[in-house]
């Protein structure tokens, strides 16, 4: 009888635990931090990482203290634990961090081992400068103590360069090694983020806010966005079985206002997203990369002009011919900070002239974005004022009829190209609609007008020999209109 009795209280008693753990597991409105324990670095290197293992685990430990979003178990603690039960920190194995995590209370542990750990000297002669290359390596494992898995297992590397004029001390190699585990430690925290992303349901939605239950003490900050998505509902098969039905993606949210354990959020894009729904953090880049098309102004006059030789005015001559051109095609590459209201960058274009039959350009700007939300982050008007810098390169004419001699014993062979090579400033501004496809994707279409001086001229040169013309010829200006036909991708 009392073995019955006991037999089903134990039944009673695990099926609660199961259920608990099950609760545990699912997605609530507050996030529930990960209890993780930070085990000693191995380290079975040779030559530069003497005292390397307890110098990363620190690192990786304040690291992910720094994150705020996990509680890290005490090392001392956890190490006086340990040697009671006659183990310790260093060299444990898989199974028993396990154990010992059961016991304990971690969730989920982090154990690692350097590989590698090195510092390169590459001397230059040419230059009489050297470059110093730190390196650390090591093999990243974290156990889940629930499932008694590897969750994750990866080689990380971190770096770190200098310059020198002179052969590298051992303090300056020791700092070299010292920022390669810093480098290493960012690189851990990183990977740290991307696997546990905060994940919660959305507690609330007043007006246009989303309300979710974490804040700075869960590790959100003013850049943390979130994909927001709905259950579906499972799928019953005749046979009973049951198919997971999935999420819907629904919309992408912004931080608006940080509490210590509370966010409003701001949609940026979606719609019908309701109290309930689950908010899941994603990673949106900070800085964008683009390509456009462009139709600007690129006005060459007509012009026509014959030089002869002072020296021997009876031989070859120049002659200038320049055909008229009003607008040609570019393509500029940018890349830049993508921020929310205000995204400034670079460009550097290449504009095609006359299809480079006897002209083109180089077009470089420093953009500043300024970007007005249509319709929550999915369309904006984007208002781009710029400084720039242009470079041409025409060929004006040719030599013929003859050798033509700058002096008695100088001359430019008969048929020689004659090139310009100018240089203008300017400013302009571009006014774009700008339609983002996804959180990562858009594309745009612009009109514009730009202000650019006239033709500097920076030399005219025939067979690489400089030559002197009887009068200064105008080649390009960039001065007029300008359309755009653009796309983008954020990294």
């Amino acid at each position: 009888m009392k073995k019955i009795i006991f037999t089903i209280i134990f039944l009673i008693c695990s099926s609660f635990t199961s259920f608990s753990q099950k609760m545990n597991r699912e997605i609530g409105e507050t996030y529930t931090k990960e209890n993780i324990a930070v085990f000693e670095i191995e380290d079975s290197s040779s030559g530069y990482s003497q005292g390397l293992g307890k110098q990363l685990t620190a690192l990786i430990e304040d690291s992910l203290t720094k994150m705020n979003r996990f509680n890290i178990v005490d090392r001392k603690n956890l190490d006086k634990y340990l040697k009671e039960m006659e183990l310790q920190l260093t060299g444990i194995t898989e199974s028993q961090v396990i154990e010992v995590g059961k016991i304990y209370g971690y969730s989920k542990a982090i154990k690692g081992n350097i590989v590698s750990a090195d510092v390169n000297y590459n001397y230059d002669s040419d230059t009489g400068s050297g470059s110093i290359y730190g390196q650390v390596e090591m093999v990243l494992q974290i156990v889940d103590v629930e499932t008694t898995k590897i969750m994750y297992s990866s080689k990380l590397q971190g770096i770190s360069y200098y310059s020198t004029t002179s052969y590298p001390s051992y303090s300056l190699r020791q700092t070299a090694i010292n920022d390669a585990c810093n480098d290493l430690a960012a690189k851990v925290e990183d990977k740290m983020r991307e696997i546990f992303k905060i994940t919660l349901t959305i507690s609330d939605i007043i007006g246009n806010d989303v309300i979710i239950l974490a804040g700075r003490n869960q590790g959100i900050d003013s850049k943390t966005r979130f994909k927001v998505y709905s259950k579906k509902d499972n799928i019953t098969l005749p046979s009973g079985n049951v198919i997971n039905g999935g999420y819907d993606y629904k919309g992408t949210l912004r931080v608006k206002e940080l509490g210590n354990d509370y966010s409003v959020l701001k949609i940026s894009r979606g719609r019908n997203i309701q109290a309930g729904d689950i908010a899941r953090e994603t990673i949106i880049g900070d800085f964008i990369a683009g390509i456009s098309l462009n139709y600007a102004s690129y006005n060459i006059k007509a012009f026509n002009a014959t030089y002869q030789s002072t020296v021997r005015p009876n031989d070859g001559k120049l002659k200038i011919s320049l055909n008229e051109n009003k607008y040609a095609l570019g393509i500029h590459l940018k890349i830049g900070y993508n921020g929310i209201r205000f995204s400034p960058n670079i460009s550097i274009g290449l504009l095609f002239g006359d299809f480079f039959k006897s002209s083109y350009a180089v077009d470089t700007r420093f953009n500043f974005d300024i970007n007005i939300n249509l319709y929550q982050e999915v369309l904006r008007l984007v208002i781009t004022p710029y400084v720039g810098m242009g470079v041409s390169f025409t060929t004006i004419g040719e030599v013929y009829g003859g050798n033509y001699f700058i002096d008695n014993y100088t001359y430019l062979r008969n048929g020689a190209k004659i090139d310009s090579r100018d240089i203008m400033f300017g400013i302009g501004a571009i006014a774009s609609i700008q339609y983002n496809i996804t959180d990562t994707i858009g594309v745009n279409l612009g009109i514009g007008y730009r202000f650019y001086t006239n033709p500097i001229n920076l030399g005219v040169f025939s067979d690489k020999t400089e030559v002197t013309l009887p009068e200064k010829i105008k080649t390009v200006n960039l001065t007029g209109l300008e359309f755009t036909l653009g796309a983008y991708l954020l990294l």
